[in-house]
């Protein structure tokens, strides 16, 4: 798939790099082609009229959430919903704006389980557990080859092998308190401390 910014000239492959204009040409000429506009009075903008998405509003949802779920940390791409930021029921109005892509797990966690689409000051979203504090974005998830992790954990911390991963433990009741110690440790030099305490 191709965009290409009709006030910009610019093109680019969807998830890719950007294309010489010729070579954009070129693709467009035997290609099937969706506008989409923007600004208020588009397509784009259905206002209180209808309550569900337009298929245009939805191909453009895609386009700008990146054919993905926007709640932080979901990277699903499937079975996607356009939710309204400000429910329609409450005056939300049927407009880009508006409107996100959140996958049918999410969607039931904002409807039926009181977390929170908010609108942010900069035009975006924020996302809020059902007890109003804040869901921070998160990075892109971790992804590698289970060789390369072995490596790194090789090279961080002791050796794995058979031999070290029997467990010595006899059936004695855990103490968690050198655990706690290392995991909530509030400097790195003292984890390791507290750990071997």
């Amino acid at each position: 798939m191709l965009h290409i910014d009709a006030s910009s000239g610019t093109a680019r492959i969807d998830g890719g790099p950007a294309l010489p204009h010729s070579t954009a040409e070129r693709m467009a000429c035997d290609s099937e082609i969706q506008l989409l506009l923007s600004g208020r009075g588009s397509r784009l903008y259905l206002g209180r009229r209808h309550r569900l998405a337009s298929p245009a509003q939805v191909a453009a949802l895609s386009l700008r959430d990146g054919r993905c779920c926007r709640f932080p940390g979901c990277t699903h791409t499937l079975h996607l919903h356009a939710h309204h930021v400000r429910h329609w029921l409450r005056g939300g109005r049927t407009d880009i704006d508006n409107l996100i892509l959140l996958c049918s797990f999410h969607h039931s966690r904002v409807h039926d389980h009181g977390y929170l689409v908010l609108p942010d000051d900069a035009g975006g979203v924020q996302f809020r557990r059902p007890d109003r504090s804040p869901i921070p974005p998160t990075g892109e998830p971790l992804h590698g080859d289970p060789d390369e992790l072995i490596r790194i954990h090789e090279h961080e911390g002791p050796h794995i092998d058979p031999e070290n991963l029997t467990p010595n433990w006899a059936g004695e009741r855990l103490d968690v308190t050198p655990i706690l110690r290392y995991l909530l440790a509030r400097e790195p030099g003292a984890a390791r401390t507290g750990a071997a305490a």
